[in-house]
Formats: structure tokens, C-alpha cells, sequence
């Protein structure tokens, strides 16, 4: 999905009213019939959102989970990604319209951003692939042809916090020929003591970030675009605790040498402030990934052809100390010690795509958009679970068991969309787009010699109605999501070799009012019917698990979204989601499947659970979250000189880490507060704080069965707890000219 070369923004710190492009045409936030998220530069600089996970705090209806930079996840409406390693996720990350085919190193908080928008719902018909339940787009700043002009940002902090940042828009010919540079570097020591090493982590010790942007206008009709930009990541492992298989308290029961054991750990998980790793041996994420590409767009004068090339390369790899235990590299495991490591071998991506597009620009009753789309895509995804030698610390880790290999997808589709005004209040709006994809797999490692393909063919459409009230849009919509299958490499040879893909119908009632001066208020309930469900099931007569179309899963849910200026200077926001995801009556969750004694040879002596979830909310979900933020500028406070101060706080519900519904991730519960000064025109000092009460929470929970005590026969699991970011503050200064 390109965007125009001059969709910029409108800077409001009060959250008014916005230009997004979200269904390719620059229109107000305000008059565009889906429920849209979307934040202004200065928005993200005053709320500090520079990560996924703080955009979710500030995005109703968005949640968010990773480990330091790996397997991300964006959550839009309870629709989670059931498999958490899969290399396709259920939201799409843009930026400037053009796909990032890899869930790793999908950070922005260094990238020249003009605004953020996070559009819910599928978003298939627009914006192609993986859009499954919504989309984020980041929008960069584009040059501008008229004005010498930049923006440079320092900041310094605890933690050994420290960033720096700029931009510099150079017109070459005036109204012709510009480029806009920019470029940055950051660094963060994480807030969590490592109790092994003595220093902190869960930061990086480096990111940087440089690129740019050309543009050229030789005629008013005529305007072409390159973008071209490089990131580097070195992160530090997400900070982890093991609980250990002994303090498992519910679940089934097992006896092993004579000692009864329970398969799971129940109830609200403990809150950590330090943790116990390997930093010896395990690192986290490191790698680097480009972005190129070009847009052209002439307008005929009626219709305006846009020609969309862009390229994208990624390359990742992270050795993970998932046992967090210092004695298990001396306790014995079978042939290995305890101390295990996850590896991220082959997370590499890189794609080519072609998009072409044809749009009215008229003003009469009808606009539409015609378009091709080509892409072709290499994902490398391998994932490596190994062991140390017992007393041997710095031995290199050997792999024991491994997944993945590299799937090649070539594909082509068709689009388009026609909206006719019946009238100056009722607007109809269909988009429909026709997607045919190849994918050839290869697996790798211990599944070398896996190989298979498979084909998708699929419509994917989007039917909005919309009617304009006195000083309120009402809008209802639906439409389709699909997300194309994939491949077990650990199962070729079987039936479960292939999955298939999932889709969903998503039906939205909303309603988007300025009811009063100064209140904008917006709302809207949904439902999602989810089917073919692509997750965990346990191969009968066998101890495998992998990935098939596992039954189906629904959620609804209502949306509140409402900000009101009391004054120019002073407002305050309201918003917040509730919704209820649940798996249907027919899925059996092959994740819990050996804790729960649903595999063929389990030892299980007591079965106190079953892997038949229907009915149960959707793990790693949350089913409530709200935020509240509020902001007020003191103008002249002296002469030339403005003040201002915001709040922004957050509550985010408790997550199950599985389907069983047994273990509580608890609540999240943050405050932000920044204060602030501009003594001159451009220049902006704040000093702010990220979790004013320092408060505890889990950031992360999964469970995973424990190889050591015999898993999965014996169906004992233990539990990785990832402590949230404690309370930091900073200092930034930024000036703009």
C-alpha cells in the first residue's frame, strides 16, 4: 500500500483529528468508516511510544508480547497467534505501505516516523497478506520540496540510557528535487538485575538506524519517490525466570523415582526483579534488516497511476538461555545437563514485490481503485532446542531437536475498490481482492529431507456501509481474513505434514461523533467468527505435536474511544476495550495434550485436566484494557516561552498463558508522566518517567514441557516468567528547524 508523497500528519498533542491513508486516499481520521488508531510524531513523542509494546498502551484493542525483539507478537481484538514461533503472524507490520516479511527487529523508535496507524479488523482486500485480524502502518516523514528543515533529538537516562537522533530535509530544486536523511543511535543496559553477572538485562547494546528518502516532482502530474534504509540490533536475552518443575501445584499427577509430580504450575504467577542467566554462552537478538523501494504516481487528470517496487531483507539469529537455573549445568539430564538454550538459526527473510494500482481522483459520486500486486518471498525459519555437556559452562550448546527449514512463496493478486455516494449522508464502499500464492517448502537439520508445496487460491473481500447523521459517521462492515497454511517439518511423511489456511469473517457496528465542541467520541462492537484454526493437535498413536486446523475460535467485543478539549491547551482521553475471545466447542489443544494425559504411552497416574478447551478464553488474550490520558501547555509562561505536562496511564487484564485457563499472567498496570519546556521556537526539553510507581508485572509467561523431567510421556511442564521493565527516567531535548 504506497502512500502519497506529502501525507503527512496534522500535529495535535490532544489527539484531534488526523490524515491517514488507510484505504489508500488521504482522508480525516474522523471520516473514515474503520475503527483506526492512529498517533501524530508529536503524539509519540510526548507519550514516548518507541516500541510495539508501548504502542499497545496506548491502542485500544492492541496487545502486544515478544522476547527482547524476538518472536513478536501484535495482538489486534483477541485474535492471538496460536502457534508463538509461526513465521506468519495475524497482523501485518508496514511501513510506507510495503510488507515486512519477518516478525523479528520490527522496531521503529529510530526510524524518521511521521505517524502511526493501526487499522483494525482484516485488512486483507488493501493491504494483502497477514493482515488477518488488522495492520500497522508505519508512515515516514517525506521530503519536502519547498523548506531547508530538520529535527534533532538527544535523550540520556538511568539505566545507561542514551539516543540520539536526526533528520535533515535538503530541497536540491525548488519545487522539483528533495531529500530528506536521517538517522540514529541508541542504547539501554534493561532494568533487570542479572543475579549471575551482576549487570542488568532486557536492553541492547546497540541500535542504529540510517536511510533515506528522494523525492522528484518534474511536473505538477508527475512525482516519484526512493526510500532506502538500514537497522542494526543488538539486543540482550528477554529477561527470564524457570519456575521450576517442583513448584508445579495443579494439573495432572505423575510419579517419577518415587516422587509425585504435578504437570502444571496454577494460579497468578510470581513477580520478579532480578533473574538468573547465562550471558556466558546465550545473547539475544542480533542481526540487521534493509528496506529499499520506489513509487511513482502520475495524475492523468481523472485517475492517477501509482507503480509501487520495494525490497526487503532481514537477517536474524539469538541463543536464548531458556532454564535460568545456575545449577542445571551440573545436574544430569539423560545424556545432557539441564542448562538448555533456544536458538534462532535461520530467522532470515527477504522479499521483491511489485505493486500497481489505478485510482479516480474526481470528486463525483463514484471513486474506485483497480490493482495488481506481485510478490516473491524467502523466509528461513529454524528453530533449535540444546544442551550443554554436564559441568561444562562453556561448552558450545548441541542441538537435540529442531524445527523449520525455508518456505518460498511466489504470488500474484488483483484488487480493487468502488465507493458510490447514493447520497450527501449514505456511502457504500466494496473492496475485493483475488490472491493466488505458491509456496515450496525445504526442511533443514534433523528434517532435511522434508520437502513439499502447496497453492492458495482465495477472495478475500471487505463490504463497509456508511451513513453521515448530524455531526456523526455510523458505519457497519464486513469481511474476510485469510491466512494461507504452512508446513510441519518434523511431520513429513504423515498426513500432518500440510496445514491449511484459516480464515475469519469480522462484522463491526460503529459510530464516529463530535457530539459537543470540543468531544470527539467514537465506538464500536464487533464479532469475529474464526475457523480452521491453526494450531497445536496431537498425532493419535504418537508423542508429536504440530500445527493442523484445530476447530475455531470467536470473539466480541465493544470499543470506546473519546477525547475532549476543555481548552486548545487542555484535554483529556478516555479509551478502552472489552471483548471475550473463546475457543469453540470443537478444539482439542494438542499444547496441553501430555500434561493432561491425552498422548498415546503418557505415565500420567492422575488425570486432572482434558485437552477439550471449548469454551475457554484464548491464551496470551487479554479481555479487558483501558488508558487514560491527560495533558495541559501552559503558553507564555514568559514571554516566548511555553510549559506543558501529560500523564498517560494504562491497565491491561490478566493473560492465561495456556488454553486450559489455569495460570494467571496478572494485571498490567503502568504510569507515564513527562514534563516539559520550549524556551524557543523548535527546541523542546522534557524530563519524564516510564513506570512512575515502579510497578511489578509479568511481561511475558509461556509454558513448555520439561525435556529434563521426561516430557512429554511424563507431561511435566515448567514455566518461563519474563519480568516487565521496571521504572526508569530521562532527559530529552529535541529541536526542530
Amino acid at each position: 500500500m504506497a502512500q502519497s508523497a506529502d501525507a503527512e500528519a496534522e500535529a495535535s498533542d490532544s489527539y484531534g483529528d488526523i490524515v491517514v491513508t488507510a484505504r489508500r486516499r488521504e482522508e480525516s481520521l474522523q471520516e473514515v468508516p474503520l475503527t483506526i488508531t492512529a498517533l501524530s510524531e508529536e503524539q509519540l513523542q510526548r507519550t514516548g511510544t518507541s516500541s510495539l509494546a508501548d504502542l499497545a498502551t496506548q491502542t485500544p484493542g492492541l496487545a502486544f508480547q515478544d522476547s527482547n525483539g524476538a518472536f513478536q507478537a501484535p495482538v489486534i481484538r483477541g485474535v492471538a497467534q496460536v502457534d508463538q514461533v509461526g513465521a506468519q503472524g495475524n497482523v501485518g507490520v508496514f511501513v510506507d505501505g510495503v510488507y515486512l516479511n519477518n516478525r523479528s527487529g520490527l522496531e521503529f523508535g529510530l526510524m524518521d516516523i511521521a505517524r502511526i496507524e493501526v487499522v483494525k479488523g482484516p485488512q486483507s482486500a488493501l493491504y494483502g497478506r497477514n493482515t488477518f485480524a488488522g495492520a500497522i502502518n508505519y508512515v515516514t516523514r517525506a521530503p519536502s520540496t519547498k523548506e531547508f528543515g530538520g529535527t534533532f533529538i538527544g535523550e540520556i537516562g538511568d539505566y545507561g540510557r542514551r539516543k540520539i537522533s536526526a533528520s535533515l530535509n535538503v530541497p536540491l530544486v525548488q519545487d522539483m528535487l528533495a531529500v530528506r536523511l536521517f538517522g540514529g543511535y541508541a542504547k539501554f543496559d534493561g532494568t533487570i538485575l542479572n543475579e549471575r553477572d551482576g549487570e542488568n538485562i532486557g536492553g541492547y547494546d546497540h541500535r542504529y538506524t540510517f536511510g533515506g528518502t528522494v523525492l522528484f516532482q518534474p511536473t505538477p502530474e508527475l512525482s516519484i519517490k526512493l526510500f532506502a534504509s538500514h537497522t542494526d540490533q543488538e539486543n540482550d536475552q528477554g529477561p527470564l525466570v524457570g519456575m521450576p518443575s517442583i513448584a508445579n501445584n495443579c494439573g495432572s499427577q505423575v510419579v517419577r523415582s518415587g516422587v509425585t509430580y504435578n504437570t502444571l504450575l496454577c494460579g497468578e504467577l510470581p513477580k520478579f526483579t532480578s533473574v538468573n542467566m547465562d550471558t556466558n554462552i546465550g545473547y539475544g537478538l542480533r542481526g540487521d534488516s534493509d528496506l529499499f523501494y520506489g513509487t511513482a504516481t502520475y495524475d492523468f487528470g481523472g485517475a492517477a497511476l501509482t507503480a509501487l517496487v520495494s525490497h526487503t531483507k532481514a537477517g536474524f539469529s539469538s541463543l536464548i538461555d531458556t532454564t535460568a537455573d545456575p545449577t542445571a549445568i551440573n545436574t544430569p539430564a539423560g545424556t545432557r545437563s539441564r542448562q538448555q538454550f533456544t536458538n534462532s538459526v535461520g530467522d532470515a527473510s527477504k522479499e521483491t514485490a511489485v505493486d500497481i494500482r489505478l485510482d479516480s481522483t474526481g470528486s463525483g459520486p463514484l471513486q474506485w481503485t483497480i490493482g495488481a500486486y506481485f510478490f516473491d518471498s524467502n523466509v528461513s525459519d529454524i528453530l533449535e532446542l540444546s544442551g550443554q555437556p554436564v559441568g561444562q559452562p562453556n561448552s558450545t550448546p548441541v542441538a537435540f531437536s529442531q524445527r523449520g527449514g525455508i518456505l518460498d512463496t511466489k504470488g500474484w493478486a488483483i484488487y480493487g475498490s468502488a465507493a458510490f455516494k447514493f447520497s450527501d449522508a449514505f456511502n457504500a464502499q466494496l473492496e475485493l481482492r483475488y490472491n493466488d500464492e505458491k509456496q515450496d517448502f525445504s526442511g533443514r537439520g534433523t528434517a532435511a529431507a522434508a520437502r513439499g508445496s502447496n497453492d492458495y487460491k482465495f477472495l478475500t473481500p471487505r463490504l463497509t456501509l456508511n451513513y453521515q447523521l448530524d455531526g456523526a459517521l455510523v458505519y457497519a462492515s464486513a469481511a474476510r481474513g485469510y491466512k494461507t497454511g504452512g508446513f510441519n517439518s518434523n511431520a513429513f511423511g504423515l498426513p500432518q505434514f500440510i496445514y491449511e489456511a484459516e480464515t475469519n469473517w469480522t462484522y463491526e457496528l460503529g459510530m464516529k461523533t463530535n457530539p459537543v465542541r470540543g468531544l470527539q467520541l467514537n465506538g464500536a462492537a464487533f464479532y469475529i467468527d474464526w475457523n480452521d484454526l491453526q494450531a497445536q493437535v496431537q498425532i493419535p498413536s504418537s508423542t508429536l505435536n504440530v500445527v493442523q486446523n484445530n476447530g475455531g475460535a470467536r470473539s466480541v467485543g465493544v470499543e470506546l474511544d473519546a477525547t475532549y478539549n476543555f481548552t486548545p491547551d487542555l484535554f483529556l482521553r478516555v479509551s478502552g476495550t472489552k471483548l471475550r475471545p473463546t475457543y469453540k466447542d470443537d478444539v482439542l489443544d494438542g499444547e496441553v495434550a501430555a500434561p493432561c494425559g491425552d498422548i498415546t504411552g503418557s505415565q500420567i497416574a492422575v488425570r486432572g485436566c482434558s485437552y477439550a478447551v471449548g469454551g475457554n478464553q484464548l491464551s496470551r488474550t487479554t479481555d479487558f484494557q483501558f488508558a487514560i490520558n491527560a495533558g495541559y501547555t501552559a503558553r507564555d509562561i514568559v514571554p516566548g516561552v511555553n510549559a506543558y505536562i501529560r500523564g498517560d496511564y494504562s491497565y491491561q487484564a490478566s493473560k492465561f498463558s495456556d488454553s486450559l485457563n489455569f495460570q494467571r499472567q496478572g494485571d498490567i498496570e503502568l504510569a507515564n508522566a513527562r514534563i516539559g519546556i520550549e524556551p524557543a521556537a523548535g527546541v523542546d526539553i522534557s524530563l519524564w518517567v516510564k513506570n512512575l510507581f515502579d510497578y511489578k508485572y509479568n511481561a511475558r509467561a509461556t509454558v513448555v514441557g520439561s525435556v529434563a523431567d521426561g516430557s512429554p510421556l511424563s507431561g511435566i511442564t515448567y514455566t518461563r516468567v519474563y519480568p516487565g521493565e521496571r521504572r526508569t527516567w530521562g532527559l530529552t531535548g529535541s529541536y526542530r528547524f
